[in-house]
């Protein structure tokens, strides 16, 4: 059995089936998709080609996306910034800090109390920017609002609770109230600017309201 590699597509397909001497040409006519339903007959001789990721409603399965609001993308490109700012602070610190320490050794080293050795301290460079970076991190670890996701979390929580518990949109009809499926883009809601449908249903819901009749001159 020869078959071509899978595609996205079934709108063509040519196989091959060598049986001995004959050899019978497939194309998608002969060709059977998963979840397809068998009638006007018992049963049918079948050979497997294509399993797993290769079929075809996995091919048509499209990839999951996050969905993440315009408030979200700008504190994430914040976050970012404020990371890089952080990298260069601390770096620069620890530089300026190492270049101070060895050459104000001599002066600072009876206040301030080294706890490394002045043949270390002096040979080093490495070893003592290290310490001053370490020191210099946990200096600026709370430079990036950490807490600023949190809250945000929180607030939206309580967003989608109050969304549930809003009695102008109750749908009576269906005794439900708004059900929010996704938090995260509460802030989204009122700002829509184009609706793409692709029946009227979906706007109409398919009611039809008696208005008006005419029979000749009569309303």
């Amino acid at each position: 059995m020869t078959f071509e590699p899978k595609r996205q597509e079934m709108l063509e397909s040519e196989s091959n089936y060598n049986g001995g001497d004959t050899t019978i040409s497939l194309d998608v006519n002969q060709t059977l998709l998963r979840g397809s339903s068998l009638r006007n007959t018992e049963y049918i001789y079948g050979i497997v080609i294509y399993t797993g990721h290769e079929s075809k409603i996995m091919k048509n399965s499209p990839n999951t996306r996050n969905k993440m609001s315009k408030i979200e993308k700008k504190t994430n490109m914040f976050i970012l910034s404020l990371l890089g700012l952080e990298l260069f602070l601390i770096t620069f610190a620890a530089t300026y800090s190492t270049i101070w320490n060895h050459t104000n050794y001599d002066n600072t080293n009876q206040y301030l109390g080294w706890t490394i050795s002045e043949s270390t301290i002096e040979n080093s460079i490495i070893l003592s920017f290290l310490v001053n970076l370490g020191s210099w991190l946990l200096i600026f670890v709370a430079f990036i609002p950490i807490s600023l996701m949190v809250t945000l979390e929180i607030v939206k929580f309580f967003q989608a609770v109050f969304i549930t518990w809003d009695a102008t949109i109750f749908d009576e009809a269906k005794d439900m109230p708004a059900k929010v499926q996704s938090s995260n883009l509460n802030e989204e809601l009122g700002q829509i600017e184009y609706i793409f449908s692709d029946k009227t249903g979906t706007l109409t819901q398919n009611v039809m309201e008696f208005k008006k009749m005419c029979i000749g001159p009569h309303y």
